[in-house]
């Protein structure tokens, strides 16, 4: 019989490795410290939300920007190389990318379409002439092992500094590049969450960013797109546009630290299948948009509850 010659074949059983975890600043750490409840949810569980207005925005404001670099740079149509996106350009690519977002069923209601294109063609107009032309890359992704996971990263644009001086070339450990990142909200103030996150944020993108290319950025850049919505529209740069972030080697250890702290205790989480409500309530818009709020202790401005059955 043939199973005969295969009688004293002995196959050792295979040890597969573990699957290490991907954890992001603001998809998974940033998310978690909002909302404990509502990551456990909407990221581990995968709920799909009922209203993705926020999603929508943040979105298509980041695409739509991406579209008009590529659109400088070239890549859309190289005859097109050096010139800046017209207004038509910008509407044509936002329902480009509104086109692709109804696909997956993200929509938005008219008021937040409206701000968001208004916003856009601003920011075109009032920065594009002097950022397009020294960006380097944009949606850079950027990633490290930390050992039991991978912390990983997206900057949306690497620039140039204003007056390139090539410091990395020197032995400073310096790079003349920025790291911009856009955000569709207005300027926090200095006593908000918001404004400890978003320097957060940038430390630990500068440490990825060294990792992967030797030498620390110059600074990163915090724009707050939602400066550039009055009416009428500015026609200069609103002064709390822009907020820059310096690093330094404490700082970005600081963050670190902070960082592997909070996927400890996600893990924690993980392990235990329990995403308790937080402590204390989460920003108000965090839980305005959210579909858990009626039953959660910690938004109790929504008045009456409604208990959820879990099966």
């Amino acid at each position: 019989m043939l199973w005969e010659h295969y009688a004293g074949v002995r196959v050792p059983p295979q040890h597969s490795s573990p699957v290490k975890r991907r954890y992001g600043v603001t998809s998974h750490v940033l998310s978690y410290r909002r909302c404990t409840r509502q990551y456990g949810q909407m990221v581990e569980r995968r709920y799909e939300p009922a209203l993705a207005v926020q999603l929508f925005y943040g979105t298509i404001v980041h695409q739509v920007l991406d579209l008009a670099h590529a659109h400088y740079a070239g890549r859309v149509d190289p005859e097109l190389r050096g010139h800046l996106p017209t207004n038509e350009d910008i509407e044509r690519y936002f329902t480009e990318v509104e086109n692709g977002l109804r696909a997956r069923r993200i929509y938005a209601v008219a008021n937040v379409r409206a701000h968001a294109l208004r916003v856009l063609k601003h920011f075109n107009a009032l920065e594009g002439p002097a950022l397009y032309p020294r960006v380097l890359d944009t949606e850079c992704r950027l990633q490290a092992d930390r050992g039991s996971y991978i912390l990983h990263g997206t900057v949306d644009v690497l620039a140039r500094g204003p007056e390139s001086k090539g410091l990395a070339e020197h032995g400073s450990g310096i790079a003349d590049v920025e790291l911009w990142d856009y955000k569709g909200t207005r300027k926090p103030s200095r006593s908000s969450p918001y404004f400890q996150d978003n320097l957060f944020q940038m430390q630990v993108y500068a440490d990825l960013y060294r990792l992967k290319e030797g030498n620390l950025p110059r600074q990163g850049v915090l724009y707050f797109l939602n400066e550039l919505g009055d009416d009428p529209p500015p026609t200069a740069r609103p002064v709390n546009a822009i907020m820059t972030v310096r690093f330094d080697e404490r700082s970005i250890r600081q963050a670190i630290a902070s960082f592997e702290k909070t996927v400890a205790d996600i893990e924690r989480c993980r392990l235990r299948r329990q995403w308790a409500s937080p402590s204390s309530a989460p920003p108000e818009e965090t839980c305005d948009a959210c579909d858990l709020r009626w039953d959660c202790n910690a938004a109790k401005r929504f008045g009456r509850k409604y208990t959820m059955i879990y099966p």
